[in-house]
């Protein structure tokens, strides 16, 4: 149910912050059993929100313990069931080798059960312009879970290339590489597999076609959802600009601007719910009080969705 509504939530956020997702070789993506996605993390959270939006099915995802060092970043990590995961440059668990033991035993149990978990192997959300050494977490937990008798685990690379992740209204590729199956790997060389990890992520990651569109959406051939997609961006339009401003003001490099403005948009559209909704009823009653909440909701999902369908390939 929280997957659910994480998937929902971040695909408008998604789709109302950028013009164009064009998403490539999804159907390289196992629908079934073990898989360890390994993404390139250039975004902050907008590069999760993009792995729930594209990937098919239920994703786990892990995440820098220091993420749960906040009373609100402790209740996302226990509400969306994160991984948590330290890092060595971690003052507090620098030199415990075994930091990352209970994470690791949480990741292969989700494997076991043929589930999908999402690893950012750079450790850390950057802004340069090429994919950063890789750590050698992932590769570790791949052969652990071979060697804990968990089969068919295959490791998928995720690349994403955005035109300008910080500016509304510009495309960003997703592009999906040749999977990496466990079964058939050679050996139990952590480094290698870390480099050919690092190999085909380097492959997808910042070489998408992010250049502009000029055709027409194709959702201009329905007045119904035109007609709801622009009462969508009319009613909820104020709430972003402001949500935008603070986004900007609070952000404190470009690779935090895009994830403060969705989130920092999504509880604004709140607000002026709980604000605008309520007048309503009391006007006009329960029933249009309800369908004008309604109204709303769907005019969110069509301004987001409207000339905006992801292209997939």
């Amino acid at each position: 149910m929280i997957q659910r509504l994480a998937r929902w939530l971040s695909g408008i956020g998604l789709h109302w912050f950028y013009s164009d997702i064009r998403i490539t070789g999804l159907d390289r993506i196992p629908l079934h059993g073990p898989i360890l996605v390994a993404m390139n993390h250039q975004n902050a959270l907008v590069d999760a929100m993009l792995a729930l939006d594209v990937v098919p099915r239920e994703v786990r995802i892990t995440a820098k313990a220091t993420l749960g060092d906040t009373v609100a970043g402790a209740a996302l990590m226990k509400v969306a069931h994160i991984v948590p995961l330290s890092r060595a440059s971690d003052r507090a668990v620098a030199h415990d080798p075994l930091r990352n033991r209970r994470s690791f035993e949480a990741i292969i149990e989700e494997l076991r059960a043929g589930g999908a978990v999402l690893v950012f192997p750079e450790g850390t959300s950057h802004n340069d312009p090429e994919l950063a050494p890789l750590r050698t977490g992932l590769a570790r937990v791949a052969l652990r879970a071979r060697e804990a008798n968990v089969h068919d685990i295959q490791i998928v690379p995720i690349g994403t290339t955005f035109a300008d992740k910080a500016e509304p209204n510009t495309v960003v590729s997703v592009q999906i590489g040749e999977p990496i199956p466990m079964d058939d790997w050679p050996d139990d060389d952590v480094r290698r597999l870390t480099r050919d990890v690092a190999s085909k992520l380097r492959t997808v990651s910042f070489t998408g076609d992010v250049r502009p569109l000029n055709e027409p959406g194709e959702a201009r051939q329905n007045l119904l959802i035109r007609t709801a997609a622009w009462w969508g961006r009319v009613m909820h339009d104020i709430p972003l600009r402001i949500a935008r401003r603070q986004a900007i003001r609070l952000s404190g490099d470009v690779g935090e601007i895009a994830m403060y403005t969705m989130t920092l948009g999504l509880a604004a559209t709140l607000v002026s719910y709980l604000i605008e909704v309520p007048i309503i009823w009391a006007l006009l009653g329960k029933v249009v009080g309800l369908l004008f909440l309604a109204s709303l909701v769907t005019g969110a999902y069509y301004a987001a969705y409207t000339e905006r369908f992801p292209k997939r390939s």
